[in-house]
């Protein structure tokens, strides 16, 4: 049950990485016991895309989801033993070394620190050392003065953004964006 959750979790946590650092001081609907998980892409495949699928993985697992969104549609009883089984059916589609990214992924994402989600989230776009240690400081700097729990400062969080695009390379930056609007509804 516990993993259930975190796996459920992992796709919440991507989905606000994915839109502007603004909302991660926010409480979405999916922090919410009993909430659904977002459903135009969701943080199933959220989670899935920093795995670089293949064409035949990715359809395998779509066609998955879509099994199950239509067995259980949003507002529907939740069914911890069907999740647990698509669970199961997406790692059996998985290579070894993409189960292993999954799961370390579900538990930088379980454990709350914002650096280690950030550094999950920004881990396709191959940074370098120093471009990982400045952006492990601004975050910590971010976090230092707006604690969790504080109010939210959504001058703060896009300033955060901007100056972690700035460490970013012009390639690093395009791809980026592009992992950003494949992630929006309609994108």
């Amino acid at each position: 049950m516990n993993t259930i959750r975190t796996f459920l979790t992992i796709g919440a946590v991507i989905a606000s990485l994915a839109m502007p650092v603004a909302t991660f001081a926010q409480n979405t609907p999916t922090d919410q016991p009993g909430a659904a998980a977002p459903r135009n892409g969701g943080g199933v495949m959220r989670a899935l895309d920093n795995l670089n699928l293949s064409a035949d993985q990715r359809q395998k697992i779509d066609a998955l989801i879509a099994q199950y969104r239509q067995a259980h549609p949003r507002g529907s009883t939740p069914d911890p033993a069907a999740r647990k089984a698509l669970r199961d059916q997406i790692f059996a589609i998985l290579t070894p070394a993409q189960q292993a990214q999954l799961r370390a992924n579900m538990q930088a994402a379980g454990s709350g620190d914002l650096t280690s989600r950030m550094m999950a989230r920004l881990a396709p776009l191959n940074l370098s050392d120093d471009q990982k240690s400045r952006i492990q400081g601004l975050v910590s700097q971010f976090q230092a003065a707006h604690p969790a729990g504080s109010p939210p400062d959504r001058t703060a969080m896009q300033q955060l953004r901007d100056q972690i695009n700035a460490v970013l390379t012009p390639q690093q930056q395009q791809q980026l964006q592009q992992m950003r609007n494949q992630e929006r509804p309609g994108g």
